[in-house]
């Protein structure tokens, strides 16, 4: 599976991932081939990129509950942008709590993982689409936590709104990505800023949410917080938030691998809560059998069996030698550990056919140069 950009999509391509609009309507399903038509239909979309499939690919298969995952992520990112556009406007929030409570019941369920897909953003919805994942991840961490009821909608709300910064940026500057100019800096600064001081005085949101959002806030402007003000929901939201950055593709960032990501989080406690991390590997596939990974040794394989106790030492098959190992019984010296996931299943050498065009260019030139000497 490649992600693509649309300005490289070519006619043939197989879709690896379906593609629904704002109404929950499918637009272009699994396996589609691309058409000169749908080329245009996902350059007008606004998409970042798609999900292609590599020519000897099969298709992955969805369960009907990855599908209605992606079809609810499309929906409930509408119903957001209608919630910040009146809180921006100053009317407040209104169905904020509600759409907490909905995305707990359906994603709060205790022993119950899920595939956590990540949509594709454009640089105008990001912001929105950031939202919600890490709401939905909240809620899984929080449930996994047996946290209060309270405590949960809480949390989530905060997740729901805490990007409103991000939101009231320019889109002309947040299509800039990475190349930004002072000015640029200086109104994403101020943007996140009033974004956050608009949440503090909204009082139709409860104390708990704010408090949450503004500890966050403290968080990403690398101020920190004490410890031991440290509030179990602010912790939360960072696990979550943090995850959902890494693993989407952003504007300027190729996305990390969700093992990547599992491992920069285990791999500073001071930052990221050692029970967040782990609630959140409850809730969520990572290293589930069928996943092909790559190993600190060179080699690569496949997980069989995974390993509730330790996530990131599963039982892997060896594609090199049909070796079985189980990392989690290894002698010390002889560790191996995974390191990423395989970025590709297509083994085949990748050429640069623009490259190749100029080398034999460069070569019938040659070849020429001779015979003039002759």
């Amino acid at each position: 599976m490649l992600f693509i950009r649309p300005e490289e999509l070519k006619k043939g391509m197989r879709l690896a991932r379906p593609v629904y609009n704002g109404k929950g309507v499918l637009l272009y399903d699994i396996n589609t081939k691309l058409t000169r038509q749908g080329l245009e239909g996902i350059k007008n979309f606004g998409l970042l990129g798609v999900y292609v499939l590599e020519p000897a690919e099969p298709a992955p298969v969805l369960s009907a509950d990855d599908m209605e995952f992606e079809r609810f992520q499309a929906m409930a990112v509408f119903k957001l942008k209608d919630e910040m556009a009146d809180m921006i406007a100053g009317n407040g929030v209104t169905d904020i709590q509600k759409m907490a409570e909905d995305i707990i019941r359906k994603f709060g369920r205790e022993n119950a993982k899920i595939n956590f897909l990540k949509g594709i953003r454009s640089p105008e919805d990001y912001g929105y689409k950031h939202s919600l994942n890490v709401a939905i991840l909240c809620a899984i961490i929080s449930t996994n936590m047996h946290m209060s009821y309270m405590e949960q909608v809480n949390v989530v709300t905060a997740a729901l709104i805490h990007e409103i910064g991000r939101i009231m940026i320019p889109e002309k500057i947040l299509k800039k990505g990475g190349d930004l100019s002072e000015e640029d800096e200086y109104t994403i600064n101020k943007c996140e800023i009033e974004g956050n001081e608009l949440i503090q005085q909204d009082y139709n949101i409860p104390s708990i949410t704010r408090i949450i959002v503004a500890q966050n806030f403290k968080f990403i402007s690398g101020k920190g917080v004490e410890k031991q003000r440290v509030l179990d929901g602010t912790k939360v939201l960072r696990v979550a938030d943090v995850f959902d950055t890494l693993t989407a593709m952003n504007v300027g960032m190729e996305p990390y691998s969700d093992v990547v990501a599992v491992k920069y989080l285990i791999s500073d406690s001071d930052k990221f809560d050692e029970k967040a991390v782990g609630a959140l590997l409850k809730g969520i596939n990572v290293l589930n059998p069928g996943v092909c990974i790559e190993l600190t040794n060179g080699e690569k394989g496949l997980v069989i069996k995974e390993n509730s106790e330790n996530i990131m030492k599963p039982i892997v098959l060896s594609f090199k030698n049909n070796k079985i190992y189980d990392l989690s019984h290894q002698e010390e010296g002889k560790k191996i550990e995974i390191s990423d996931v395989m970025k590709t299943m297509d083994e085949r050498i990748r050429m640069d056919w623009n490259e190749i065009e100029e080398k034999f260019k460069e070569a019938q030139k040659r070849l020429q140069d001779e015979e003039d000497k002759e």
